[in-house]
């Protein structure tokens, strides 16, 4: 269940290093909600793995902060989520 992706960027998420994606799969998008980030104010939803539903990250909905306008259509993915480890 590794997303696919044509950009990867080194982020923090909440509990660790997080991945920007500009594609992912095997997900299911929640609701969206405004959030505070650190980065300004962004329209965001959760996303969960589409089989054990586990929150994986975000999806960008909308940047207001013109500076942060290359993240709206992508995803936020914590790496300890999507990494498998041992293969």
């Amino acid at each position: 269940m590794l997303p696919c992706t044509t950009m990867s960027f080194l982020n923090l998420f909440r509990n660790g290093r997080a991945f920007l994606f500009s594609h992912a799969m095997n997900i299911v998008v929640g609701p969206k909600e405004d959030r505070q980030l650190m980065t300004g104010l962004h329209t965001v939803a959760d996303v969960f793995c589409s089989d054990c539903r586990v929150v994986l990250g975000w999806k960008y909905e909308r940047a207001y902060e013109e500076t942060q306008k290359y993240k709206e259509g992508k995803f936020i993915l914590e790496k300890s989520k999507i990494a498998k480890e041992n293969w």
